[in-house]
C-alpha cells in the first residue's frame, strides 16, 4: 500500500489524517422533527472508528419545510443538542478525523410530503414558485445553520451546489428570473456569494467553508452549459464561480456531476454504465489543473470512486499521486463498509459496494436508507419492499 492515501493534508487551519472523505449520504433515519436517533449516531460512530480523514454528515436541511426525506436531518436551535451529542461521539471515537455538515435546501426535489418549490417556474404543477423574498429568507436560514452547525462542534460545513438542489437550480444559464436572483451571473451567484459571507461573519476563522458543485448536470440549459438552451458542456461559468469561491475564502471544492433523479448514471455509475465515472475523475482533474494555473487555495475532492469497487483503492491512490484531486470522496461504499480506511490500513477484507443500488431503492421508499448487501436491517428492509 502507497502512502499518499494515507498522507496528511491541510484544509483551511486544520490537518486530516488522509485523503479519504465519507460524502454526505442521506440515511433517512431521524426522529422527532430532524433530530439525529440513534441509528443515526451509531453510523457516523462506524464512520469515526473507520477513520476516514474526512466525514461529510448527510445533506442536512436548513428549513422545516422543503424535505426530499421524510425522515432527514434538520438543522435549527431545536435540534442543536442532538446534532452536538453526534458529534461529540464521533469526535470521542476519532479525535484525528474532521466532521463537516452539508447544509441544503431540497427546492423542486422535495417531497410531496413537504413544500415542493422552485427558483425558476416549473413545469412540474406540484413545485410552487419562489418569490424573491422567500429567496431571501432561505439565504438567511442557511446563515443561521451555518452559526450553528459550529455551535454543534463541527468542523465546518459544506452548502450543496448540486444534483439539482435549490443551491444547484438557482446557478443555473436557465435561471432566467427578472429579480436579484437571476438571469446575470452576478445575480445568479448572489445566492452563494452572501451565504458564504454571511456565515464567514458569524464564526471563527478556523471554521472550514466549501461547496459541493455539480459542474456538469447534464440538461439544457443547465451547470457546466453556456446558455438557456445548450446541453453541450462548456465549463468557463463554472470555472468563474469556483474561482469566486476562492475570491469568497472557501477552502475547498467537491466535484460531482448529474442529477440524481434525471441524470443518475452521470451522478452514480451503475454497472451498466460504469465507464460514465471516467467523466468524473475528468472533470476533478480539470477543475484541478485550473486551480493550480491560477494559483488558487482551494483542495479539489473527487467523486464516484465507489464505482470502480475493489479496484477504487488503486485509482484513488493514482489520481492523488498524478495531483489530479487532493481528496477522494467515496459514497455509497461507506454503506457497504464504514470501516474501509481502517481495513485498508490492517489488511482486512474490505466489503465492496456492488452498485446494486439498493440503498438508492431505500432511499425512494422514503425509508432507513442503507446497505441491503452486507447489512442485516437493510436487508430485512429491501425484503419487506417486495
Amino acid at each position: 500500500m502507497t502512502s499518499k492515501i494515507f498522507d496528511p493534508l491541510m484544509i483551511g487551519n486544520k490537518t486530516i489524517p488522509n485523503r479519504l472523505l465519507a460524502q454526505a449520504m442521506e440515511g433517512n433515519d431521524c426522529e422527532n422533527g430532524g433530530q439525529p436517533s440513534e441509528r443515526t449516531v451509531s453510523r457516523y460512530e462506524k464512520l469515526a472508528n473507520g477513520k476516514w480523514g474526512t466525514v461529510v454528515i448527510e445533506a442536512v436541511s436548513v428549513v422545516e419545510t422543503s424535505l426530499a426525506r421524510v425522515n432527514g436531518m434538520i438543522i435549527n436551535k431545536k435540534n442543536l443538542d442532538s446534532i452536538k451529542r453526534l458529534i461529540d461521539i464521533f469526535k470521542s471515537r476519532s479525535n484525528e478525523s474532521i466532521i463537516l455538515i452539508q447544509l441544503t435546501h431540497s427546492g423542486r426535489y422535495s417531497g410531496v410530503f413537504s413544500d415542493k418549490v422552485s427558483v425558476t417556474p416549473s413545469d412540474e404543477n406540484s413545485a410552487r414558485f419562489l418569490s424573491a423574498d422567500e429567496i431571501s429568507h432561505i439565504r438567511d436560514r442557511f446563515i443561521e445553520a451555518g452559526f450553528l452547525a459550529q455551535q454543534a462542534g463541527a468542523d465546518g460545513i459544506d452548502i450543496k451546489m448540486c444534483h439539482g438542489y435549490f443551491g444547484c437550480e438557482i446557478l443555473r444559464p436557465s435561471n432566467t428570473r427578472n429579480d436579484e436572483w437571476g438571469t446575470s451571473f452576478e445575480n445568479r451567484t448572489r445566492f452563494l456569494r452572501e451565504t458564504t459571507q454571511g456565515i464567514k461573519n458569524l464564526v471563527k476563522d478556523n471554521f472550514i467553508l466549501g461547496s459541493r458543485l455539480s459542474l456538469y448536470e447534464g440538461i439544457k440549459g443547465g451547470c457546466g452549459t453556456a446558455g438557456i438552451n445548450e446541453i453541450i458542456e462548456d465549463f468557463s461559468e463554472m470555472f468563474n464561480v469556483i474561482k469566486l469561491m476562492d475570491n469568497l475564502g472557501m477552502d475547498y471544492v467537491n466535484i460531482s456531476a448529474g442529477i440524481p433523479a434525471v441524470t443518475g448514471t452521470i451522478t452514480r455509475p451503475v454497472e451498466p454504465s460504469k465507464y460514465l465515472a471516467l467523466h468524473q475523475l475528468r472533470y476533478a482533474k480539470m477543475v484541478k489543473d485550473m486551480v493550480k494555473n491560477k494559483n488558487l487555495g482551494l483542495k479539489v475532492i473527487g467523486s464516484a470512486y465507489s464505482t470502480y469497487k475493489e479496484e477504487a483503492v488503486d485509482i484513488a491512490n493514482d489520481m492523488l499521486c498524478r495531483d489530479y484531486v487532493d481528496l477522494c470522496g467515496f459514497g455509497r461504499q461507506i454503506f457497504a463498509d464504514p470501516l474501509t480506511p481502517k481495513k485498508l490500513i490492517s489488511g482486512e477484507k474490505i466489503n465492496w459496494c456492488v452498485l446494486c443500488s439498493g440503498c438508492s431503492k431505500l432511499m425512494l421508499a422514503q425509508i432507513n436508507d442503507g446497505c441491503i448487501v452486507y447489512d442485516d436491517y437493510y436487508k430485512q428492509l429491501n425484503r419487506d419492499l417486495k
